[in-house]
């Protein structure tokens, strides 16, 4: 037994047996231990008092009300999103908004920017610090931002167990230096594409490395009240049939409370990657979605529609479940003034991208009150194209064609083909 958690964690015989006493006597080494570390009860708000939670600006003041006033450090925050959909924007602009001084939202702090197969994008970051009215040269620079990439699990392993626990160290005994107070991932799902075939031995193998890795990110969240920021990657649902007679609800259909957005039609077609050992480490996670649809935002005559993404906060320790519309600008992430609300509180089971627009219809029914599926929309916005997919055609209410009334009427006889001159081609033989 090398500490104090091995004897707790043992049982009485295993204890007896390897130190060579009696039962009684191990029971007796178990009890005057657990005494010894027992911890006396607190009231939860003394708790909270005394962690000294911090936080910082996103840089919208939309954004912050959604994620319950802002970005809370001490937390493990999740962006999930498919390719273009923000995901890098928001870590990009957390980076530059959490150096600004405490009177303007931020914790006068640094951050770290870790990448696993790209670079971090110094263009970008210059173009924000340029266009946000927020963010100034003098409060915020790329100075403040340090880069490491980790290609591999065990080098990403490698720097959140020793090298950024030394650099903080380091930073925290120089007075010239800014305190870490933000880490960002970009992004996780990417250290495991080149895993072999998928058995039971390589699926236990990642679970044991995400496990590791998310005790390693809450270490430094809860010691040096750091927020941690991980973009994730998405995966297809795919369409499931239940069995008949099941009466208990499969994984597939519980994750649709947990995994994936439902605030607009087909956002519940993507889900998280890295699965439930992964989302059961995650404190908040918010969804982004590319929906496909623009919106005259300004009021320019010659203004071309504005592509719309959608932000769903999926489920959060802080706040409350709610989605909005966002555009990505030269300045960061805008959210559109407006188009906050709360999600759909009824989610499709099974999944079934097929189905008709009476069915989503009546699944979005509660009690007889219809929910949102869209916010409300500007005049001249063209909708999302993958919408269109689910909902079924027209029904032609005439009796008949038009056209096939035209033929019908109008059609040449027999003979006005054999006597028409083909220009000297010969007909095709057979």
């Amino acid at each position: 037994f090398k500490d104090v958690a091995d004897i707790l964690l043992a049982t009485p015989s295993e204890l007896s047996r390897t130190c060579r006493i009696t039962p009684q006597e191990a029971n007796e080494i178990i009890a005057r231990t657990c005494q010894e570390q027992a911890q006396p009860l607190r009231r939860l708000a003394d708790i909270l008092a005394d962690e000294h939670d911090e936080m910082f600006t996103t840089g919208d003041g939309e954004l912050d009300t959604l994620l319950g006033g802002g970005v809370r450090t001490g937390m493990l925050w999740e962006t999930v999103g498919e390719s273009a959909a923000g995901k890098t924007q928001l870590g990009l602009q957390l980076s530059l908004s959490v150096q600004l001084p405490t009177d303007l939202g931020g914790l006068s702090g640094a951050a770290c920017y870790i990448t696993v197969a790209s670079r971090l994008q110094t263009t970008r970051l210059e173009q924000m610090l340029n266009a946000h009215p927020m963010l100034s040269p003098s409060a915020c620079n790329l100075s403040n931002i340090q880069t490491v990439q980790t290609p591999t699990i065990e080098k990403l392993i490698y720097v959140l167990s020793t090298f950024l626990p030394q650099f903080i160290s380091t930073r925290s005994s120089d007075p010239a230096s800014r305190p870490l107070k933000l880490i960002v991932i970009d992004a996780l799902a990417e250290l495991f594409h080149d895993t072999p075939r998928t058995t039971t031995q390589t699926l236990v193998e990642r679970s044991r490395k995400l496990s590791e890795i998310s005790i390693l990110l809450h270490q430094l969240a809860s010691r040096y009240r750091i927020a941690i920021w991980v973009l994730n990657e998405v995966a297809d649902v795919l369409p499931h049939d239940r069995l008949p007679g099941s009466g208990a609800m499969s994984y597939r259909d519980q994750a649709m409370w947990f995994g994936c957005a439902n605030s607009i039609p087909g956002e519940d077609r993507k889900e998280a990657s890295l699965g439930l050992v992964w989302a059961n480490q995650v404190n908040a996670r918010i969804f982004l979605t590319r929906t496909g649809r623009r919106r005259y935002l300004g009021e320019g005559e010659n203004e071309e529609p504005t592509l719309v993404r959608r932000l769903s906060v999926v489920f959060s320790s802080v706040s409350s479940p709610a989605s909005c519309d966002y555009t990505v600008t030269t300045q960061g992430i805008r959210v559109i003034v407006g188009s906050t609300g709360l999600p759909t509180t009824v989610h499709e089971t099974p999944v079934n991208v097929a189905d008709t627009a009476s069915d989503s219809h009546k699944a979005n029914l509660v009690n007889g009150k219809q929910c949102n599926e869209l916010p409300p929309l500007d005049i001249g916005c063209i909708e999302d194209s993958r919408v269109a997919e689910t909902r079924t055609s027209t029904p032609d209410l005439s009796p008949e064609d038009e056209w096939e009334t035209f033929w019908a009427s109008n059609t040449l006889p027999e003979y006005a083909y054999s006597q028409t001159d083909l220009g000297g081609l010969s007909p095709p033989t057979t």
